[in-house]
């Protein structure tokens, strides 16, 4: 039961880019003209960006039976963390590989977004088998090779998102057992999502693995006091400590902080050895930007084209160009001839 408590604790594990995979940004400059070099440098890192993190979570710690209803032994557990939500409904272990250290490459007995699945959530992938060993073999690598979508956020979340298609991206930042758990994601909620019973705003965090309380005696709703939000005046940070916290014992990886000020939160950060992972290591000091939608900035007009989608970059002032009736490579070329005309 107590490995079954720990893994329900570290499913939970999961901001806000545009879609990745036809996706395409394009950079507009004060001479009005394109890099084509430096361009498809951004869509490249913009389309790696999705994939966050993976977290070496549990090693042999998982009964096999219980969680995918295959009797094969105890499992390792790896949550994998993305920017923007999932489709659930695209989601198969056979979208996965892991990659260790000798070179072997393994794919998950099952996966799952539970139970961080609300509406608001669902971008924490848990992954269930062998991925190697914490010491002498460990994860390194984990690749998206199936047709696993992004789905479009709910009314009320601060950031935005697309439906695209992950296949073929993938992350070397691949957490070890012994490393505690980290802030990955941070966004505004409002409306229905918001379960703040007070305060002035919301924001919502998620951890990269699962969280319980550190500190003896600590209960989950005691962890508001670690978290600090801060405002921005006119470059100058300025702390404010949330009043309560909410979206807490449901053994997921997402809490909203409720806070009395009005003033905008722009960053959150978390003092160190106030949480743990299933595996008790404590987290250090964590920090991580509130993630919202920007303005859609000027474009070219020679840049839009039938089939086309534009959408804001949440993380700069770029913009993604996306055209859903062709792939990544087709879109790719197409961008390359484009600009070598226009420069």
């Amino acid at each position: 039961m107590r490995n079954l408590l720990r893994l329900f604790t570290i499913i939970f594990l999961f901001s806000c880019n545009k879609k990745e995979e036809p996706q395409e940004q394009v950079k507009n400059n004060s001479t009005e003209e394109y890099s084509a070099a430096d361009t498809l440098v951004e869509i490249d890192e913009e389309i790696q960006d999705t994939l966050v993190s993976a977290f070496f979570g549990l090693d042999n710690a998982l009964p096999s039976l219980i969680l995918c209803n295959q009797q094969v032994g105890i499992l390792d557990g790896m949550p994998v963390n993305f920017k923007f939500p999932l489709d659930a409904s695209s989601l198969s272990e056979t979208d996965f590989e892991v990659l260790d250290s000798l070179g072997n490459i393994h794919t998950p007995i099952c996966v799952s977004l539970a139970p961080a699945n609300e509406n608001g959530e669902n971008r924490t992938v848990l992954l269930l088998g062998e991925f190697g060993t914490a010491v002498t073999n460990p994860p390194v690598e984990v690749r998206v090779v199936g047709d696993l979508y992004t789905t479009e956020t709910f009314s009320g979340e601060s950031v935005c998102s697309a439906i695209i298609n992950l296949n073929g991206i993938t992350t070397t930042n691949v957490i070890p057992l012994a490393d505690g758990p980290s802030l990955f994601f941070a966004q505004r909620i409002d409306g229905n999502l918001n379960e703040c019973n007070s305060g002035s705003q919301t924001i919502q965090v998620a951890w990269n693995g699962g969280v319980t309380p550190y500190i003896s005696d600590d209960t989950e709703s005691d962890l508001f006091q670690y978290y600090v939000g801060y405002s921005d005046s006119s470059g100058v940070l300025i702390p404010h400590v949330p009043i309560s916290i909410a979206d807490i014992d449901d053994n997921d990886n997402f809490h909203q902080l409720c806070f009395s000020t009005s003033d905008k939160i722009v960053k959150i950060s978390m003092m160190a050895d106030t949480v743990e992972d299933p595996n008790h290591d404590p987290n250090l000091y964590s920090e991580i930007d509130v993630s919202s939608c920007s303005p859609l900035t000027i474009i070219e007009e020679n840049i839009f084209e039938k089939g086309y989608n534009i959408y804001p970059n949440p993380f700069s002032d770029k913009i993604f160009v996306e055209n859903q009736k062709k792939n990544k490579s087709t879109i790719r070329e197409e961008l390359r001839k484009r600009f070598a005309n226009i420069m």
